[in-house]
């Protein structure tokens, strides 16, 4: 079987690509941060979006995978 790849998936890849990209940029930051202040990290709020974020489009991006790839029972 030949794997189906839609635009809408080709879009989601893009953009959980650029999501990964920007978290491990702002874990990169939190590791500095850490080194150098005993506070909380000033951006965690944004790392916990950009996980759920990227959670949202992997789920997304499965149940696509899904639908247009695996066999249906008749």
């Amino acid at each position: 079987m030949r794997e189906i790849i839609t635009g809408e998936m080709e879009e989601i890849r893009r953009l959980i690509l650029e999501t990964v990209a920007k978290r491990n940029a702002l874990k990169t930051e939190m590791a500095y941060w850490y080194e150098t202040n005993a506070t909380r990290f000033n951006r965690s709020n944004e790392l916990i979006t950009l996980d759920s974020t990227l959670s949202e489009l992997d789920s997304h991006y499965k149940r696509l995978w899904d639908y247009h790839n695996t066999t249906k029972a008749s």
